[in-house]
């Protein structure tokens, strides 16, 4: 099928805007929302998830008191583009996003573990050991101000809006304020639900083989906690958002939690302090790459002091937030994000 055969529509973006509020929502619930059909809305959710033009997946990444190790890993390479290089990086369950980018580096990668050593074990018995790689840069990530998954599109009026969040039993926003709270035995349902958040809690109990009745307590532990995290997207390239940037930048801010111009930036995807030469890391996402400078304007007037130090572009996307995508952006599957599990060491190249 060609592209124009995939762009969504008015309606579908409606659709997906609704569901990154209300993710699990009923269509019965939906429906007076949106002024629609319950039918029709299921009928519209199956032909986009069945294109691969929109989906809902979830992460949950916290394993008790303790936090992930996260980070962002520049990749440093020879030669041309290698596609085992990054076929083997997309399978990997620590690698939640890998992208190709602009610059000095050939790729660009978002990672998760559950320590720093079993993160350095990667980084010496994986990345390293990858055909044509020369070396790698790891940025720790020390506070997550915004996520990927409370950015919004703009299909819904305000009342709509405000009818959703009011709907009963609708998951807390995440945040860099949630409590970790996912416990080993969460494990096998937040896996289960990385390529489908919709997924019935009869099935989810199905697969865990525990009753509906537990299995409902349990979503509702790790949601109501924020520490499951529903993340409901359209393909970029059909969004009408379809540029994506990473910006490395300086701030002299102290408590860049309070840093409000850049958490509610409209164009401001994912925001992250960082180690390293610079101390955030901002991901955005654009309606051209001609906004560019403009949107890197408003950030140093927003913020008195911010230096944008580098701006990162996204030549390809291969995987998104454990989602694998194809050449031409729509999602193909999911790479279960298994991050408890240690790294499979690759053979040493000769």
């Amino acid at each position: 099928m060609s592209p124009s055969e995939h762009t969504l529509s008015e309606a579908d973006r409606t659709v997906i805007h609704a569901l990154q509020i209300a993710p699990r929502a009923g269509w019965s619930r939906l429906a007076p929302v949106l002024g629609s059909r319950p039918d029709t809305l299921a009928q519209r959710w199956s032909r986009i998830t069945a294109a691969g033009t929109g989906w809902c997946g979830a992460l949950g990444l916290h394993t008790g008191e303790t936090p992930p190790c996260m980070a962002w890993i520049e990749v440093l390479c020879t030669g041309e583009r290698n596609g085992a290089r990054s076929a083997l990086l997309t399978e990997d369950p620590h690698v939640l996003s890998v992208f190709e980018v602009t610059g000095a580096r050939a790729l660009l990668l978002f990672v998760a573990f559950p320590d720093l050593s079993m993160l350095d074990e990667h980084i010496s018995t994986r990345l390293l050991r990858l055909p044509g790689v020369t070396g790698t840069r790891t940025h720790l990530v020390t506070a997550v101000h915004r996520t990927g998954a409370r950015w919004r599109l703009d299909r819904l009026t305000p009342t709509q809006t405000l009818r959703l969040i009011d709907l009963p039993g609708r998951p807390r926003e995440p945040g860099a304020a949630a409590a970790p709270s996912l416990r080993p035995e969460d494990r096998r349902l937040v896996l289960a639900m990385a390529g489908d958040s919709r997924i019935s809690v009869a099935e989810l109990a199905r697969r865990q083989g525990r009753s509906e009745s537990a299995t409902r307590r349990q979503l509702a532990r790790l949601e109501s906690s924020g520490t499951l995290t529903h993340n409901c997207r359209p393909a970029p390239l059909y969004s009408g958002w379809p540029v994506s940037v990473v910006m490395w930048a300086d701030s002299p801010t102290a408590d860049l939690a309070a840093a409000p111009p850049i958490v509610h930036l409209r164009e401001t995807v994912e925001f992250m302090s960082v180690t390293g030469p610079h101390n955030l890391a901002i991901a955005l996402t654009l309606r051209s790459l001609d906004d560019l400078p403009a949107c890197a304007a408003t950030l140093m007037r927003r913020v008195p002091g911010l230096r944008i130090a580098d701006s990162i572009v996204v030549l390809r996307c291969h995987k998104f937030a454990a989602q694998v995508l194809g050449p031409d952006g729509r999602r193909v599957r999911t790479v279960p994000p298994d991050i408890w599990t240690r790294p499979v060491a690759l053979p040493v190249r000769s």
